[in-house]
């Protein structure tokens, strides 16, 4: 089964500008994706997805000039060849070992594992070695967002606990005092049973991160996620060894297994976050899941842009045996509930991975046809500086 053609169509859709969110990500404008189709000699479809935000003409260009004219006429089957020959080849020498041309890989081997997935007429957990969570995986609620007062992100977390997750994640690192606030407030209000998830976007310094870490910790806060910039490897050392029971977690801006093996050496990290949409696809981030393996760490994927990266991380999180804690967007994000023609839903708290064969997903073509990107931008600024 030879490849034939692939190519990638940039999607826009935009956010209604009362329900648009800021975190020390950015202001998020509107939500965008690049859907790869790489399409075999006998007919076969397979799709992928390379996590933004980047330039969407940037990512189309990398994924059909660049990768692939690689591709055509190779052997679907040779997988792991073609990823390594792509990544030292052409991704490395020419644009770098993380950022834009590692995302537009990891959309393409997303899209070579729903073929393989296909062609053997089997689900990708069963290639990656079976349902580990027989009985579904754990999510979080992700997220409650900066612009709300300690008594209503209270109030929203309490509700995302009564539609039956058991877990959810606030957005930090604006006003750190009054995060603290939001912190006891929602404790408060979920109880003990629920888990209570930190995330600063790097948005955070390092005297504010450790300054807040004891207030997680009387929190019974699961774990700080990317309080810290992503190449301050001695931070995230230095906030690892002051916590006690708050896990330290980063990792959904790391690229390879390369860049996380500093964190790992260093005792840095909790918590690996690789995504499979950012970190090399399905085929590098199997690698990082086991790295933290070996060391005793866990692996919990940064997962959010579409439906595509949430369900292909699925696969991957429910064949692991890592702690399940899956991030599910509950945000405004037509690309999570319209681009595929049957919705993926949370039941009591639990996702379980489509049974179809390969990603287990169909495309709603009219839905991509009604949404082609025109230059529009997705997000402001981090660190919450509108523009």
């Amino acid at each position: 089964m030879k490849i034939a053609s692939v190519t990638a169509s940039p999607l826009h859709t935009d956010i209604p500008t009362e329900l648009r969110v800021e975190s020390g990500a950015g202001l998020k404008l509107a939500r965008q994706m690049v859907l790869v189709r790489i399409v075999t000699d006998d007919g076969l479809v397979g799709y992928g997805s390379p996590s933004g935000p980047y330039d969407l003409e940037v990512l189309r260009r990398i994924v059909e000039d660049v990768i692939g004219p690689l591709l055509i006429g190779r052997e679907v089957a040779h997988h792991a060849r073609l990823w390594h020959e792509l990544y030292r080849g052409e991704i490395t020498r020419n644009l770098g070992n993380r950022g834009v041309g590692v995302a537009a890989l990891s959309g393409v081997d997303m899209a070579l594992w729903d073929l393989r997935g296909k062609a053997a007429g089997a689900p990708l957990y069963e290639l990656l070695g079976g349902l580990y969570h027989a009985d579904g995986v754990r999510t979080y609620a992700s997220s409650i967002y900066w612009a709300l007062t300690p008594e209503q992100a209270a109030e929203e977390a309490l509700a995302w606990i009564d539609r039956g997750f058991t877990a959810v994640k606030l957005k930090v690192g604006r006003e750190p005092r009054r995060d603290v606030e939001r912190v006891h407030a929602i404790r408060a209000a979920i109880g003990d049973d629920a888990e209570l998830l930190v995330d600063g976007n790097q948005a955070l310094s390092r005297n504010d991160a450790l300054a807040m870490l004891g207030e997680l910790e009387a929190a019974r806060v699961y774990w700080f996620e990317e309080p810290l910039d992503i190449d301050d490897v001695e931070g995230h050392r230095r906030l690892r060894e002051a916590a006690r029971t708050v896990r330290i977690a980063t990792g959904e801006n790391h690229y390879t297994a390369n860049a996380f093996l500093p964190f790992v050496e260093a005792e840095a990290i909790d918590v690996l976050q690789a995504d499979v949409s950012r970190a090399g696809g399905i085929t590098e981030v199997h690698t990082i899941a086991a790295l933290a393996r070996a060391h005793h760490l866990q692996w919990n994927p940064h997962t959010f842009n579409d439906i595509l990266t949430v369900v292909a991380n699925l696969h991957l999180v429910a064949a692991s045996p890592h702690p399940a804690m899956f991030e599910w967007d509950v945000t405004y994000n037509e690309l999570m509930t319209h681009l595929t023609t049957e919705p993926i839903e949370v039941v009591d708290g639990v996702l379980r991975p489509p049974g179809g064969p390969g990603l287990g997903l169909e495309i709603d073509e009219d839905f991509v046809a009604a949404h082609r990107w025109s230059g529009e931008r997705s997000i402001g600024m981090g660190h919450g500086m509108r523009v």
